[in-house]
């Protein structure tokens, strides 16, 4: 009978373990989840109040130009811009290369990718990129902070293994 209870005792002490293997997994994974979950500012989708240039005299056609030359500046701006300035930052003076509309999707005699257009888009958006209401929080997963970290935990590492080394030759 002595036995069969020490033969449980090992089962339950193996049992403890296993449960707290998953403990610490679960736990690391939630704290890895935590860490990588992180908010962010993002324009939004719509376009910000005076963004758009609209005046009385123009007739539907113009205004439709207007609009769609607008919304494919700022179109510009959600995907390429703020992929490379981040919010509360200052734009630069003159536009980025790649803030440049395709002459051949908008009508024949239109001025959607003239300098001027663009630059006057560009001058807007810097603008309405210091507007908070041009922004809204969002979360995103990323894992963006794991390799900054691993190089600092390296170092650490390393820094705590040479003082160790370092005793150890003296």
């Amino acid at each position: 009978m002595g036995g069969d209870i020490e033969g449980l005792g090992v089962r339950l002490r193996r049992s403890r373990r296993g449960h707290l293997g998953w403990t610490f997994l679960v736990l690391l994974l939630a704290v890895l989840g935590f860490l990588s979950y992180r908010p962010v500012m993002r324009l939004k989708a719509e376009l910000p109040p005076g963004f758009m240039d609209v005046r009385k005299e123009w007739n539907a056609e113009r205004r439709a130009v207007e609009e769609r030359t607008a919304r494919a500046y700022w179109q510009l701006a959600l995907t390429v811009v703020q992929r490379q300035h981040t919010y509360g930052a200052r734009l630069p003076e003159d536009p980025v290369p790649e803030f440049k509309l395709d002459e051949r999707e908008f009508p024949a005699g239109s001025s959607p990718a003239s300098p001027a257009t663009r630059a006057k888009y560009w001058k807007r958006l810097r603008e309405a990129w210091l507007l908070p209401q041009a922004w809204e929080q969002t979360h995103q997963w990323s894992l963006a902070w794991f390799p900054e970290f691993l190089t600092r935990f390296a170092m650490a590492v390393s820094a705590f293994l040479g003082r160790i080394w370092g005793q150890l030759n003296h």
